[in-house]
């Protein structure tokens, strides 16, 4: 019998009644390596999953593997060192933290790192996935316009991002656009100032997709609801995709003209919740993989559990997590965590509330540290040295006192959360591999 032939084939049954977030992280890296007797022996890379396994998911291997080999199975979990290779296991899906950037990006202003292959999927976000690629098939037709909506920080923009890099790759020819509903007012307001409304309606009448985020950000601004709902039916009559994003659905934006509502529940409508906790552990251990680090399974079951938020509070926590493993040079693992959470009063990792009340603080450090004035730091400029300096003070705000993004780009010049989260992970990539900038950032601290 052909084990891995075998195991492939019950793995494939397994992606179908898993949700992508527990297959990933339970169920791909394990093997068979023996039946004999009916008895089938797994083998796991660790302790922690042979756990999970024969607690959760015992009965739903069982039933797989039983329908493969046409008779009822017992199975032993163990811990065994092995070639957890995807191809080689069944696991023919992308890998789950490769991304090849579109050429388009740029011009689209779709970030590189939100695509299908870096979304972590799960019970909270698998109807909003499954809707996507629906739009993806057939878009301007399936679900047009396609409306996202939920809280802060649950992976909304990244969704939305993913559909355009998708297409991108489908035709690299298409025109796709992702703006803020603010940037879309603001490039109005200066249109009417300058008297270019003509290029402003060209510039985003004439795309095959729109993606456009927080869109309830034009409620109560009478003429940008206006150009805006001439745009929508632009793009719709002529059979153009439109993908919205809301923390709230249509129907609950006050101010939102009824026209505007109308027909942005004319398509699909589609919410994300929290994650649970499958897909937390899952975004734990993508994250830490994507920083070069590694952790332990219990480190990751006990941030699982202690973060229980959205996933940019989970982001948040981690890049203070891993700061501190790279100042400490320790291993992530479980005391590493536990004391991450419940600090020894006298260590410098403590949180100093004075500084939490105060990020103006930060920024006035940063500002004298840079050698400029605190209104150049949080102004429109974009000179080279300003913005390396914003990019720094954006990464301090973040991980010194844990400020939403939306918070740290509001401080630094109205600058929308997916530019913060592009700084952010900058300067922390810098902060891995460049002592310069680690001297940098820990000089500032000095000050604070």
């Amino acid at each position: 019998m052909d084990l891995d032939r075998l195991w492939k084939n019950t793995q494939e049954e397994l992606k179908i009644v898993l949700a992508p977030a527990v297959f990933q992280t339970f169920v791909s890296k394990t093997k068979l390596i023996n039946l004999e007797n009916n008895t089938a022996v797994i083998a796991c890379a660790n302790p922690y999953l042979v756990d999970i396994n024969h607690k959760r998911y015992y009965q739903t291997f069982k039933n797989a593997l039983d329908n493969q080999t046409k008779n009822s199975n017992q199975l032993n979990f163990i811990v065994q060192e092995t070639n957890f290779d995807n191809e080689k296991n069944g696991a023919s899906s992308t890998p789950l933290f490769e991304f090849t950037p579109q050429k388009s990006s740029q011009a689209s202003s779709l970030h590189p790192k939100y695509t299908f292959d870096t979304l972590i999927v799960g019970n909270s976000n698998n109807f909003a996935y499954a809707a996507a690629q629906g739009v993806v098939k057939n878009p301007g037709l399936s679900y047009n316009p396609f409306f996202i909506w939920g809280g802060v920080g649950v992976g909304k923009t990244h969704l939305m991002q993913a559909i355009g890099h998708e297409l991108l790759k489908t035709n690299p020819s298409l025109k796709i656009k992702y703006f803020s509903a603010e940037t879309f007012g603001n490039d109005l307001m200066n249109s009417l100032k300058t008297k270019t409304m003509n290029q402003f309606k060209e510039k985003y009448r004439n795309l095959d997709c729109i993606l456009v985020d927080d869109i309830q950000f034009i409620a109560g601004k009478e003429y940008t609801q206006e150009e805006f709902f001439h745009t929508f039916n632009a793009l719709h009559m002529n059979g153009k995709q439109v993908i919205l994003t809301s923390d709230r659905k249509p129907s609950e934006i006050d101010h939102l003209e009824d026209r505007l509502v109308s027909r942005f529940m004319g398509g699909l409508t589609v919410d994300i919740q929290l994650p649970d906790y499958e897909m937390r552990v899952a975004i734990i251990n993508q994250k830490i993989d994507e920083k070069g680090l590694k952790i332990t399974p219990e480190a990751s079951s006990f941030l699982a559990n202690n973060i229980e938020s959205n996933i940019r509070e989970i982001e948040g926590k981690l890049q203070q997590l891993t700061v501190q493993s790279i100042a400490s040079g320790g291993d992530i693992d479980l005391p590493f965590v536990q004391n991450f959470f419940n600090p020894n009063p006298n260590s410098n990792f403590q949180n100093n509330s004075a500084l939490q009340k105060n990020p103006r603080h930060i920024i006035s450090i940063c500002a004298k540290h840079f050698n400029i004035k605190t209104s150049d730091l949080c102004g429109p400029s974009r000179k080279k040295d300003l913005v390396s300096a914003r990019h720094v003070t954006a990464y301090l705000l973040l991980t010194e006192i844990n400020l939403p993004l939306e918070e740290v780009g509001h401080l630094l010049g109205g600058r929308d959360h997916t530019s913060i989260m592009h700084a952010r992970d900058k300067i922390h990539t810098s902060f891995s591999t460049n002592p310069q900038t680690r001297q940098l950032i820990n000089q500032i601290k000095n000050d604070f």
